[in-house]
């Protein structure tokens, strides 16, 4: 039972594909890592690349701890 709450909470990466279809998360919320980040993890057709905030800081953090290039 522990294993699946932690594979639910820390997904293993995938290798992406070539013609992966890329998004930007609009606002660095508490909410993104569980709603966006771990699923598109998990896909080998979507790929995260830009985060957007009202704060750029705050969007500048959260991509860089979240390994988000943009």
């Amino acid at each position: 039972m522990i294993g699946r709450i932690w594979g639910a909470f820390n997904p293993p990466a995938t290798p992406k594909s070539k013609d992966a279809l890329s998004f930007g998360i609009l606002g660095a919320a508490n909410i993104a890592p569980l709603a966006l980040l771990g699923p598109a993890k998990t896909h080998p057709e979507i790929i995260i690349q830009a985060v957007a905030a009202r704060d750029r800081t705050k969007a500048e953090k959260f991509a860089k701890a979240n390994s988000i290039p943009e």
